[in-house]
């Protein structure tokens, strides 16, 4: 099959950025749970639960921890092969690099992309046979290189024609990242747009504009979608209190968890947690 599964749980406290380590595989992640910072070639991402993570064997990266906890991540370590084969399905001119089968380094996951990844989980936990496993496993990582593709592509293309496009697009990135950390640091209690722009130094409609423009998701989508994501992994795990879920990721009650959940994820949270379980 070329592709092996990893079960990544690091408990890291704060942790600066730390040197460079070369990934040993090519790697396809999905981040669980917390939040980690990754930085190559000067472009750092913050890695949390609404993102697929690329990697190539080999290449060097380097990591920060910003908030306490760690991270739990599922990783998909893919041969040369198979990453090849993954990717001419999308882009077959990208699949003629086996040193760097992954030209896209993240993006955000999609529903369906986290409903395979919480199949697979579960699958797992229950000892399903092999086959339904590597089933899963495969259509997982299909998703994933469909999903890169069809969001971040094209507009990683364009962004190549001229170097003053790059210097924007960095500057663009770095308050798009800062944004999210302040998210992630706040969930349960986010500050107003007013608030979160004045804490990042810019105005309301360019934060607003501008992180729209560098994710494809609009501030509200994506606050909305990491609540979710970290409320399907606590699901996962086995929590019984929808209500004290709600109200401990910052949802107004029970009611707004359940809608909100059931647009992002297609299903309430309820039979989620009957579906996902895995403990």
């Amino acid at each position: 099959m070329g592709i092996s599964l990893i079960d990544f749980q690091c408990w890291a406290h704060v942790e600066p950025e730390g040197p460079e380590e070369p990934n040993p595989t090519h790697s396809i992640v999905f981040v669980r749970r917390g939040l980690f910072q990754r930085t190559q070639h000067r472009e750092m991402l913050t890695a949390d639960p609404t993102h697929i993570l690329f990697f190539n064997a080999l290449h060097p990266y380097r990591y920060s921890h910003p908030l306490p906890g760690g991270d739990q991540c599922t990783i998909l370590a893919v041969a040369t092969d198979t990453a090849l084969n993954l990717v001419a399905r999308q882009s077959p001119w990208d699949a003629e690099t086996p040193w760097k089968p992954f030209h896209i380094p993240y993006a955000l996951s999609s529903p369906h992309a986290a409903s395979i990844h919480y199949e697979l989980l579960a699958i797992l936990r229950r000892g399903a046979p092999r086959l339904a496993i590597e089933d899963a496993i495969v259509e997982l990582a299909e998703e994933a290189i469909r999903k890169a593709y069809t969001s971040n592509g094209k507009q990683r293309k364009q962004e190549k024609h001229s170097h003053m496009a790059g210097v924007t697009v960095r500057r663009h990135r770095d308050l798009t990242e800062a944004t999210k950390l302040v998210i992630n640091q706040s969930l349960e209690d986010l500050p107003g747009l007013d608030d979160l722009a004045q804490s990042l130094a810019c105005s309301p409609f360019h934060l607003s504009r501008i992180f729209h423009e560098t994710t494809g998701i609009s501030l509200r989508r994506y606050v909305s979608r990491l609540r979710t994501s970290v409320a399907a992994a606590r699901l996962a795990s086995g929590a019984s209190d929808l209500t004290e879920l709600a109200l401990d990721l910052g949802f107004a009650d029970h009611s707004h968890f359940t809608n909100t959940f059931r647009r992002e994820w297609g299903l309430c949270p309820s039979r989620f947690r009957a579906s996902f379980a895995v403990s």
